[in-house]
This record gives C-alpha cells, sequence and structure tokens, in this order.
C-alpha cells in the first residue's frame, strides 16, 4: 500500500501538467483568433471607409445627371431644331409651310426622282437584310460552333472592308456587277452585294461579341444529343440567344444601305442619297426636310428598340 502511494501521486501531479499545458495551449489559440478577428474587422472597416469615400463619385448626384442627360440631349437636338427651322423659314423673310407643300406634290420632277431615290434605297435595305439574315449571320454562327481557331482570321479578315478604300471596292465589283447586269439586267438591287460587303464588319462584330458571352459549342451539343438537326438547332437554340445582337446589325445595316453614296454614284444608281444630291442643286429645302424625316425615323427605331429591350420590374 505504501508502494502505490508515491506513483498515484506522480500520476495525478502528470494530469495537473497536462491539463496546466493545454490550458495554454487553449488560451494561446483563444487569444489569436481573437487577434485575427480583430484584424479582420479593422479590414473590413478600411474597405467600408474607402468605399464611403468614393461613393459619390462612383454614383453621382441627381443634379450632375441631369447636367450630363441635358447637355447630351442639347447636342443631339440643336442641329434637328436649325434644319427644322430653316425648312420653315421664307426666302423673302418670315416662316412659311411652302416648302413642306411642295414635298407631296407628285408632278414635280424633284418629287419623282426623291420617290425613286426611296423606294430603291428600301428594296436595297430589304435585300441587304435578306443576305444578312440567310447568309452572314449563320455563316458567322456555324464558324464559332464548328471552327473556333478561325476567330483571329475572322477578326482580321473582317477588317478588310473598313480599311479598303471605297473607290477601290467599286473598281473591283464593276466586273461582277456587270456580269449581273448580263444576265439579271441593269437593276439597282444589285448594290446590295456591295452593301452588304460594307456591312460586314459591324455585323462581325456585333454577333460575335454576343457569341463569346454565349456557350454556343454547349448548347448545340445538348441540341444535337436530343436529336436535333443544325438547322433546327441555329433556328430554335441559337438565333433566339442573339435576338438582340441580330435587331442591333439589323440597324447598322439599315442605316449603312439608306447613307452609302460613294458606290451608288459612281455605278450611276439612282438611291436616296444620290437623289438628294440632285435635288440640293435645285431645292435646298426639300432636300432638307428629307434628310430630317429620316434622321427622325431612324431616331425612333433607336428608341423603339431600346424600349423593347427593356425588362418589366418586378413588384415585391
Amino acid at each position: 500500500m505504501a508502494s502505490l502511494t508515491p506513483s498515484i501521486a506522480i500520476d495525478a501531479t502528470d494530469i495537473e501538467t497536462d491539463a496546466g499545458s493545454r490550458a495554454d495551449i487553449g488560451g494561446t489559440d483563444v487569444s489569436s483568433t481573437a487577434a485575427s478577428a480583430r484584424g479582420v474587422d479593422r479590414t473590413r472597416q478600411a474597405d467600408t471607409a474607402t468605399a464611403t469615400a468614393w461613393r459619390r463619385y462612383d454614383r453621382p448626384g441627381r443634379a450632375v445627371k441631369t447636367v450630363v442627360l441635358s447637355a447630351f440631349a442639347l447636342f443631339l437636338l440643336l442641329p434637328i431644331v436649325g434644319m427644322l427651322y430653316f425648312t420653315f423659314r421664307s426666302p423673302t423673310g418670315g416662316f412659311t409651310l411652302e416648302h413642306w407643300l411642295t414635298l407631296f406634290d407628285a408632278h414635280d420632277f424633284s418629287s419623282t426622282t426623291l420617290l425613286d431615290g426611296v423606294l430603291n434605297s428600301l428594296m436595297l435595305v430589304a435585300v441587304t437584310l435578306a443576305i444578312e439574315l440567310i447568309v452572314v449571320i449563320p455563316s458567322f454562327v456555324l464558324i464559332a460552333v464548328r471552327f473556333p481557331r478561325l476567330d483571329r482570321a475572322m477578326d482580321m479578315l473582317m477588317l478588310l472592308p473598313i480599311a479598303i478604300p471605297a473607290i477601290i471596292l467599286v473598281v473591283g465589283l464593276a466586273p461582277v456587277l456587270a456580269v449581273l447586269s448580263d444576265v439579271v439586267g441593269t437593276n439597282t438591287w444589285t448594290l446590295a452585294l456591295a452593301y452588304g460587303v460594307l456591312a460586314l464588319p459591324f455585323v462581325h462584330t456585333t454577333i460575335s461579341s454576343d457569341l463569346r458571352g454565349l456557350d454556343c459549342r454547349t448548347l448545340s451539343q445538348a441540341a444535337e444529343s436530343l436529336g436535333a438537326g443544325w438547322p433546327r438547332t441555329l433556328i430554335d437554340v441559337l438565333l433566339p440567344c442573339l435576338r438582340r445582337s441580330i435587331v442591333a446589325s439589323m440597324l447598322i445595316t439599315t442605316a449603312i444601305a439608306f447613307g452609302e453614296f460613294t458606290i451608288a454614284s459612281l455605278l450611276n444608281r439612282v438611291t436616296l442619297q444620290t437623289a438628294l444630291i440632285s435635288i440640293s442643286k435645285t431645292d435646298v429645302y426639300r432636300s432638307v426636310i428629307v434628310t430630317l424625316i429620316v434622321l427622325l425615323c431612324t431616331l425612333f427605331a433607336l428608341f423603339a428598340m431600346t424600349s423593347g429591350d427593356r425588362k418589366p420590374r418586378r413588384k415585391d
């Protein structure tokens, strides 16, 4: 019994030593955890102070927004107001509606030329949009899905219509249009081929930027795994995802077809721009009126597109 007492005392001493060491270790862990927590709090406080300091620069106040938007609206509307004032001005002084009334004179030679130019431009817009929707945009989507390695080559190739001057394009396209004239006759719609080439860089930039943000290869593979062929995958899966970029590219193509002058003038075709130039030599007021109408229609189309893309806000 006497021999067991020292061993029990030694064991009790060891237990007390282990408990004290564990308590020290636990105290060290708690202190280190508290220190790290304080460091995290200080970092958060510093980030909050920095965000608060820069918040007024990131989000301007209502007064700054009003000033900026008013300056932009003034910059945009001032030329339109000037054109509108010019159309109502009388050569003898004062204001008159005579210039607007002569616009609807069907027996005037200027009205006939203008009508032919507008109709030809509308036809060119329709044919150019058909080429873009049927040939160009599906080709861009096919390259992005099946041949992604050609993206860099396509980016370089699509810059050529911008880099090459329009007069050089006319020299290159004149033999092609001459052959088409022998086959289908000398029609204005053949200019749509040239306008389609001019619109290629803008259509490619709009479509490719949307394709890069869209996992089109995965979508096409999922559609094919469900039994869909390429035409159905293109029409039912990929093109609906690209509707915004397609609408934007269509508006750009329409603007190019309406505003192009060099190629139509060098090839002796009557379009809206060539008709406006010929009319301005005899009646500058009528050319300004038509330009104003086209500009207002373009602004209305842009406003309608941006308003249609807005999603309705959900009411909580």
